[in-house]
């Protein structure tokens, strides 16, 4: 029987873009009301296509040939279709007429049907998966990666880090909305890439280029983002990479800021995601191009990525994300993805094949009452929230974890550096992906599918007697919770040690207070401070049985 989701009123200040996915839109927060729901997805016009007869491999079919497929698929369907674009893997993107894209899903489907094309998909926007608590008069430390012995959800960091604080030479890129410079990462920064093809969306005066700075995500007052009605009042930069790369790898041991997941590896800024989110198309390419594949006119990686982090999604995975998934596979990269927060099933492109989707819990290790879960869950980590048991009317009933992130506290273009607390599945999927790059620093010899599996048996199980332990719900949030030290053995093939006996505290999200984190060689995890939320963003999800 479909889980019950009562609503639940937010208690936040509306600071960050609604539709760039800082905070859970009315229409994803209500939309989740089964296990089979989603939110329904925004179209951008266009139709992504493979062509039966495309070249082998890399190799691209030349533009003459591909515009000659276009006439003749066009004679042949009566719509007026234009080349957009090519993309990576034999992709490309088409144009329609105004007047026949009303439908993008028929439209798709009648070009299914020609004999040249392989398959057609409608172009769709994606949107970051996060959360902002936004509360200012309620500070709390958030022992999130320590020990589970004091904090039982916390992901078992300092054991691990015994073993290993990473490689610089491996990569990790981070598919989102680019990157600022603040003082606490620049350091661990690569060369990455803007993939936003379309000036009106990057905010940045054009489009693809090799300067991934994130230019700022706000939306001004009356202006309409795709699906959505004009923006009321101007909708605030959410510096969603930013942050999201601080949790998996911002400057450690340096007596600043926040500490991340991996001390060592590089990371790789490639932002899809501006004005009103991330188009599929561009997300692709992005991709493709992180774990060294060729993207048309774009050019090659220089240094490609062993790890490949995703904090947004919308929809359910297509075959040409698919594809790119296969081919990182191939290739030995590891793709993790965030599941998405609207309490509902698990969102593109984490439900694809081979992809490591993460759920979120809170500080207890109780699923986050926002967090998305279905059979394609691998694990669960820390991404802040109220606890599902802990929901009552429209209040958290106890106070709500949350994760230390960087950030800018510019409004629209970026001005000073400052620290934020963030939730969200966007904010677990790099703690997965900052330990994912630790056990191949141990062990560079795994395949993606090695470290789901090591990932997944490592894992401590979920609490009894909460939502993903009751009823069906079994299976649906993953093999349990992440545990570093775990994994890490794990990937090294020494012993892994016994899971830690949780703390006995039973105190909902918080957890104890501060210095539960045991500090390596004096890091400043800097975890005080943390704003207050009453209710964190989404739905309380009820367990089925």
């Amino acid at each position: 029987m479909p889980r019950s989701i009562p609503p639940v009123a937010l208690r936040l200040v509306l600071a960050a873009a609604v539709s760039a996915g800082a905070i859970l839109s009315p229409l994803a927060a209500t939309a989740a009301t089964s296990p089979d729901a989603r939110p329904a997805p925004v179209y951008s016009g266009n139709i992504i296509v493979r062509w039966k007869d495309a070249p082998g491999g890399t190799a691209l079919m030349p533009a003459e040939a591909a515009a000659e497929q276009v006439r003749k698929v066009a004679e042949q369907t009566g719509i007026g279709l234009t080349v957009k674009r090519q993309m990576g893997g034999n992709l490309a993107l088409l144009g329609v007429p105004a007047g026949k894209g009303a439908d993008p899903e028929a439209v798709a489907a009648q070009l299914r049907q020609d004999p040249r094309v392989a398959d057609a998909v409608p172009d769709r926007w994606l949107r970051p998966h996060d959360t902002v608590p936004n509360d200012p008069e309620f500070a709390i430390n958030q022992p999130y990666l320590g020990s589970p012995a004091v904090i039982p959800g916390a992901a078992n960091l300092p054991a691990a880090w015994d073993r290993s604080r990473g490689n610089e030479g491996l990569v990790i890129a981070v598919v989102d909305t680019g990157v600022l410079r603040h003082p606490d990462l620049a350091a661990r920064l690569v060369a990455g890439y803007d993939f936003i093809a379309d000036p009106l969306y990057s905010q940045d005066g054009d489009g693809r280029d090799g300067d991934p700075t994130d230019a700022g995500d706000f939306v001004p007052q009356g202006f309409a983002c795709p699906g959505m009605p004009a923006a009321p009042n101007q909708r605030p930069s959410t510096w969603h990479g930013t942050r999201v790369a601080s949790v998996l790898g911002a400057v450690t041991n340096n007596g600043q800021d926040v500490a991340g997941v991996d001390w060592s590896a590089r990371i790789q800024p490639l932002r899809v995601s501006g004005r009103c989110g991330a188009l599929l198309s561009d997300t692709v390419d992005a991709m493709r191009w992180a774990g060294g594949l060729p993207v048309p006119n774009v050019p090659n990686n220089p240094t490609p990525a062993r790890v490949v982090n995703i904090s947004l999604g919308a929809g359910t995975c297509s075959s040409f994300e698919q594809q790119a998934v296969d081919e990182l596979a191939a290739r030995g990269v590891v793709v993790v993805a965030a599941a998405g927060n609207s309490a509902g099933p698990v969102e593109a492109p984490a439900d694809c094949r081979g992809v490591i989707a993460v759920t979120a819990h809170v500080n207890d290790g109780e699923n986050a009452s926002y967090a998305n879960v279905g059979p394609q869950i691998a694990l669960s980590a820390p991404g802040g929230g109220c606890p599902n048991s802990k929901v009552s009317g429209n209040t958290c009933l106890v106070p709500p974890s949350a994760i230390r992130t960087l950030t800018n506290d510019g409004d629209t273009t970026a001005r000073n550096y400052t620290l934020v607390n963030s939730q969200g599945t966007s904010f677990a999927a790099p703690m997965v992906s900052g330990v994912a790059s630790l056990m191949l620093a141990v062990n560079g010899n795994l395949t993606s599918a090695q470290v789901t599996e090591l990932l997944k048996s490592s894992a401590r199980p979920h609490p009894a007697n909460t939502y993903c332990t009751t009823g069906n719900n079994a299976g649906n949030c993953g093999a349990g919770l992440l545990d570093a030290n775990r994994a890490l053995a794990a990937a090294a093939g020494a012993p892994v040690p016994p899971a830690p006996p949780p703390a006995n505290n039973g105190s909902g999200g918080d957890d104890g207070g501060g210095g539960a984190v045991p500090l390596w060689s004096g890091a400043a995890l800097a975890l005080a401070g943390l704003f207050a939320v009453l209710l964190p963003s989404g739905r309380r999800r009820q367990a089925r049985r």
